[in-house]
């Protein structure tokens, strides 16, 4: 293979380095929390969208942008597009100009062994691959979790995808019954007369109708508000104790202790690009506690990717699932400077099939 890549045939060792990672269950990316509930469906050569919404009831209001249109081209962040009928999630990332100059004065070196040229350049190239690879999952973590702790409803608009151009909703239709409200709100200055057991007792109740609760998913921020709620430091330590810290230990082996699903934490800060540089969004909403049955809820509709459908020459390709990455150079004979680019794009979409069988406690007004 002619490899337009500086990094010539090294390119190659991100496919076997993926490969030895998946053979001995290996981390090798940004730990994201879709692979614990979702798994990748079977890859279509085309996508219908359309047959999609019918099939898994979905609503989704939502603009597109050009047939013809590319992704754009970010520094160290992802975006993700509508593409066509299906979303895509794509970015691609240049070489900054160090980083060239690096390469090319290690490929010039005469200190280095070929051993220690060869770890240095994939240590560089790895580099690249994981940013882009993470942007990716980090976009379809901001889906998942914010459709899965907002009732099944994801919004594009300014916050979640400002560079994307496309604005909407996608809603799965969490049934209504399934979403339930506290009797008291759970804010700090009612601290000392909500009942968090009461509340979750109430929702579990309901859901123990239908399916049997494994986790409650909750944010850093509401399980803390529960761990310092009298009524439950008293429901778990006893009237003796009500006073002593109560632990997230504790809390769970109560729960446990009672046949009753434990709390899981939902860490996940997700950093997106503005006009002034990036913030962070929040895809969890903050208010509210679901409850999910054990298992898998959902898969991840996904389609093949054009370049797996007709690669490129002098373009090398490798598969983290069915995230897609590619890594090519440009030059002189394309009429640009010279220039390295590695990108990451995945043409898919998260869909939470079991709804029906989660259940939502919002715990706070306007949430």
């Amino acid at each position: 293979m002619d490899y337009t890549s500086i990094f010539g045939e090294l390119t190659q060792s991100v496919q076997a380095r993926i490969d030895a990672a998946s053979r001995h269950g290996k981390q090798i990316f940004d730990r994201a929390i879709y692979p614990q509930y979702l798994d990748w469906d079977t890859p279509t050569v085309g996508l219908n969208f359309e047959e999609l919404i019918g099939e898994y009831k979905i609503t989704v209001a939502a603009a597109t942008i050009g047939d013809n249109s590319k992704e754009p081209e970010l520094n160290t962040e992802g975006i993700s597009t509508i593409k066509q009928k299906v979303l895509n999630h794509a970015i691609s990332r240049p070489l900054t100009v160090n980083e060239y100059r690096t390469i090319l004065g290690l490929l010039d070196s005469k200190r280095l062994s070929n051993r220690q040229m060869r770890q240095e350049l994939v240590n560089i190239l790895w580099g690249s691959v994981e940013e882009v690879v993470n942007s990716v999952q980090s976009k379809i973590d901001m889906i998942f979790l914010s459709c899965l702790s907002n009732g099944g409803v994801f919004t594009f608009d300014g916050n979640t995808n400002p560079e994307g151009g496309v604005q909407g909703l996608i809603d799965f239709n969490q049934p209504s019954d399934n979403i339930l409200t506290a009797s008291t709100p759970w804010t700090e200055n009612n601290i000392n007369l909500v009942d968090p057991f009461e509340d979750l007792s109430e929702m579990l109740d309901k859901a123990d109708e239908t399916v049997s609760v494994s986790k409650l998913l909750i944010s850093p921020a509401k399980l803390s508000y529960i761990m310092r709620a009298p009524k439950m430091r008293q429901a778990v330590l006893g009237s003796d104790h009500s006073s002593s810290p109560l632990t997230l230990s504790a809390l769970n082996t109560f729960m446990e202790s009672n046949d009753l699903p434990v709390f899981e934490k939902i860490r996940r800060k997700c950093r997106v690009p503005n006009s002034t540089g990036l913030s962070v969004f929040s895809p969890w909403v903050n208010g509210n506690i679901v409850a999910v049955p054990a298992g898998k809820i959902g898969v991840i509709k996904n389609a093949y990717c054009n370049n797996e459908l007709r690669p490129e020459p002098g373009v090398s390709y490798s598969n983290y699932g069915r995230i897609r990455i590619s890594e090519w150079g440009v030059g002189e004979s394309q009429g640009m400077n010279g220039a390295e680019y590695t990108k990451a794009e995945s043409l898919s979409l998260p869909v939470i099939t079991a709804f029906k069988g989660i259940f939502t406690l919002k715990t706070e007004p306007g949430q």
